[in-house]
Formats: C-alpha cells, structure tokens, sequence
C-alpha cells in the first residue's frame, strides 16, 4: 500500500490539478466543406472536462463572413438532435461589439433555433440560454472578431458550466439527461454554418428576432479528438481509484 501510496503521490504532483482537454483541428482538405459564406482555412476547438471551458476559433481566408451558427455534439452529427444541443449564433455584423446567442437547437437542418424551439407541429417558444447582452451572461463570454493579411477570424472562449448544466424546456426523446450543450469528448460531432450578408435583429432582452444570409457549411460525425499528455495521469490516477469525479454527472 505505502508503495501504491508513493506512486499515486508522484503522478498528483506531475498532473496537478489538470483536467482533460479534448481538442479537434480542422485543415483544409478535409471532407464535409461548403465555402460559400466563406473560405476555411482553419478551425480550432477545444473542451476542458472539469471547467467546462469550451474554445472554437475559425479563421477564413477571405473577409466576407459575418457570422455563424454552431453546435456541437459528443459524436453524432448534430443535425436530427433536438432538446440535446445548444447551438451558438455568432454575430460579427459590427466586428467591434461581437454578439452571442446561446439557445438550445432545435434539430432542424435550418437556422430556426432563435425562434422555433422544437421540431413538434407549429412554431414552439425558443428555447433561451444566454445572451452576450445581457451583463451576467456576457461574463462567461469572450467573442471576438479581426482582419489581418485579407483573413478573418473569430475567436469564442466560453464558460459553458450553465449552457452545460441547462434543463431543456422541449427536451429529446430520451429526456433531460441526453442534454450535452457544447460538451464533447474522445469523438465529435459537428454542424458549423457560416454565414455572409447577415441580418440581424435582437429584442429587448438581447435575444435574436431575426437571423438569416448566405450560408457555408461544415458538418460531420464521430471526428476523433485529441487529448494533451497531462491527461495520461488522469487515467493513471483513476486506475489506482484516487481521481476525483467530475463535477457534472
């Protein structure tokens, strides 16, 4: 035991108090691409298990998109997934003041989230989750959007702990607990759509009212990701049944 003791001793130290961070990069050439809203030229994403940090930076080889949606999925394309994701509206129409909407999808191969909550007969209440323009939310959240070498960039850091943590109001048919918001893991799926010419309209509680515009693609299934080497130690701690569970079930 006093050996077993030393051993777990010594990977603590190593790993500290580090979480596991999924990442997944996408280059060009890869498969599952539309350019239309915009050139990719590459996209970045990570997930941090424990603080529920979620980063997504794009950058395009033009200068002519304006925004996007995004959802994100443990594995499975996204798309057909309602009451389970959020899915995040990107607005970069004014590059010096980016909004954020965070609503939960609705599943629809279209941008209806913002004000069709569900899939069900008729126009369902949006499902809200948070809003850059709203003082409280805006504190998890960092947008932001620039142009160098005639690209573009939008960069997104989020503390997704209560998109993560959220009950949805019209959940999936398994209920509640099939909810993931923006969390993935060893697999990843997505459904990315940016968007040129955007319209954009918010009500009086920072909500979108109005989205629409020309949209690219990029959507695809079970990607694998990527796990740093701190998070060997993780796994090492948890076979000699010392490491911590993770905060959310």
């Amino acid at each position: 035991m006093k050996k077993t003791t030393a051993v777990a001793a010594v990977l603590i130290a190593a790993c500290g108090a580090s979480a596991d961070v999924y990442s997944w990069d996408w280059q060009p050439g890869d498969t599952g691409v539309n350019n239309n809203a915009g050139i990719l030229e590459s996209v970045e994403m990570r997930f941090h298990t424990n603080s529920d940090r979620f980063v997504f930076n794009v950058t395009f080889a033009d200068q002519i998109t304006e925004g996007y949606t995004l959802a994100v999925s443990p594995g499975a394309n996204p798309k057909g997934h309602a009451g389970e994701l959020a899915l995040l509206y990107f607005d970069a129409t004014n590059m010096n003041q980016v909004k954020l909407n965070a609503v939960a999808y609705n599943g629809l191969n279209t941008q209806t989230s913002y004000y069709d909550g569900s899939p069900a007969s008729g126009v369902q209440a949006p499902d809200q989750i948070a809003t850059s323009l709203n003082a409280i939310d805006a504190a998890m959240i960092s947008a932001t959007a620039s142009d160098h070498d005639g690209k573009r960039t939008f960069s997104l850091t989020l503390d997704a702990t209560a998109i993560n943590n959220h009950i949805p109001a019209n959940p999936g048919p398994n209920g509640p607990s099939e909810w993931t918001g923006v969390e993935f893991g060893s697999l990843m799926g997505i459904w990315f759509h940016p968007v040129k010419n955007l319209n954009s309209t918010y009500d009086a509680n920072g909500f979108l009212t109005e989205w629409g515009g020309q949209q690219g693609w990029l959507d695809g299934s079970n990607f694998t990701t990527s796990v740093p080497a701190p998070a060997a130690g993780a796994t090492l701690l948890a076979a000699f049944g010392l490491a911590g569970r993770r905060r959310r079930a």
